[in-house]
């Protein structure tokens, strides 16, 4: 099971003497002087977090794995991965509230919340997902960027990511010395 939380900084301090270990199991953590970590969601509000973006008004969107491993070409045949929506209703600083904004995505690969549209990268493509009904959940769904081929581990692109003057970036990688990468997937890269 895995926990979303936040290192929030008062101080700035890098002297291992200073050092403190938090602990949020099932996970340890060792803090420098000035830091403090706070869980704010867990099970059963998001079991397999990977990405994580607020928009302006505090709602947390959340990518979320389905668990599924498979190589990237397998897993595009039948998508399970996922956006959730948490919101904090109480406003106590703790998400109480969780829906799934968007489902059946590649691997998640990155979120932008970015104006009233939330961009997530699942190769091969950067997606747009809007709400234009109120419902907060996508009704209008748009590969905004097409990558066009995507390698055995999705190490194709990642990201966006809100670069000055709102332009966007992202990264599209050929790792060739990665152990995903084999003679039989060395076309599915382009240059």
């Amino acid at each position: 099971m895995y926990c979303i939380a936040f290192l929030c900084v008062s101080g700035f301090s890098l002297s291992v003497a200073d050092l403190k270990n938090i602990s949020l199991p099932p996970d340890a953590f060792r803090l420098p002087d000035g830091y403090t970590l706070e869980m704010v969601a867990a099970p059963p509000l998001v079991q397999h977090p990977v990405h994580m973006c607020f928009d302006e008004g505090g709602t947390l969107y959340v990518t979320n794995s389905s668990g599924d491993s498979r190589k990237a070409p397998a897993q595009l045949k039948a998508p399970s991965h996922r956006v959730l929506r948490l919101v904090d209703r109480d406003r106590d600083g703790v998400f109480d509230y969780s829906s799934v904004f968007a489902d059946e995505l590649p691997f998640p690969e990155g979120i932008l919340v970015h104006k009233v549209a939330v961009y997530v990268g699942a190769p091969p493509h950067i997606w747009k997902f809007t709400v234009t009904d109120g419902d907060d959940v996508v009704d209008e769904r748009v590969s905004w960027f097409n990558g066009g081929s995507i390698g055995a581990c999705y190490n194709d692109m990642h990201g966006p990511y809100l670069a000055p003057d709102e332009y966007f970036t992202g990264a599209r990688e050929a790792f060739r010395s990665s152990p995903c990468n084999s003679e039989k997937d060395s076309g599915t890269e382009e240059e």
